[in-house]
């Protein structure tokens, strides 16, 4: 989560009054993140910087309606999110164009034997195998283990229930177990029960 003192809640009360140090305090904390959030659905970043540019345009244009937003975090990912669907339902055609897992795939590993080259093979690995995760999964994989959110908040904002979020973050957790268990030598989920994979299973994942 975007590291802050000051709840959100507070931040969007002072832009709401107008504060622009306020506004800029919130960009600086999301704008990054939400960026990522709608590449994932509109693929190319060109695209995705003029949605989230666009978000927060409208967020100082609309400052008036902010009172009535009650959990500011899931208000902006919903709007980015329904943002990005709308993009992507105006195209007449719409393809996507080779991911960063494809490019990742065509590029050679450097040979090595030191720890370092070793969790940059493992890393690599990773991020090829969770951009090959369904487009659902691989979104809530993201805004769970990436950006911190839980799974009630991620439900609210891909309009999911809690359950199905679960579920899928269980079922990408164990597709890259799967995949990483040869390199490793030991499968990771085998060794914890369901409720412990979701804590035990970033120690090897992210460093």
């Amino acid at each position: 989560m975007p590291k802050t003192q000051r709840p959100l809640t507070v931040i969007f009360q002072e832009i709401h009054q107008g504060d622009q140090i306020a506004f800029n305090e919130l960009f600086l904390l999301y704008y990054d993140r939400l960026l990522v959030f709608a590449i994932q659905y509109v693929k190319q970043e060109a695209f995705a910087e003029e949605i989230t540019s666009e978000l927060f345009v409208k967020l100082w244009l609309k400052r008036d309606r902010l009172l009535q937003v009650s959990n500011p975090e899931v208000y902006l990912y919903v709007a980015v999110k329904n943002a990005a669907l709308n993009h992507l339902r105006s195209l007449k055609k719409h393809q996507v164009l080779t991911d960063e897992a494809e490019r990742c795939a065509m590029e050679s590993i450097p040979d090595g034997g030191d720890l370092v080259m070793e969790r940059k093979e493992l890393y690599d690995m990773l991020n090829r195998a969770v951009a090959a995760l369904p487009e659902q999964r691989r979104i809530i994989f993201k805004l769970i283990k990436e950006d911190g959110l839980r799974c009630r908040e991620v439900a609210q904002i891909l309009d999911l229930s809690t359950r199905t979020v679960e579920s899928q973050m269980y079922k990408a957790v164990k597709t890259l177990a799967d995949q990483l268990a040869p390199y490793l030598g030991y499968h990771p989920q085998k060794q914890f029960s369901r409720k412990q994979v979701f804590s035990k299973l970033p120690l090897f994942i992210f460093f």
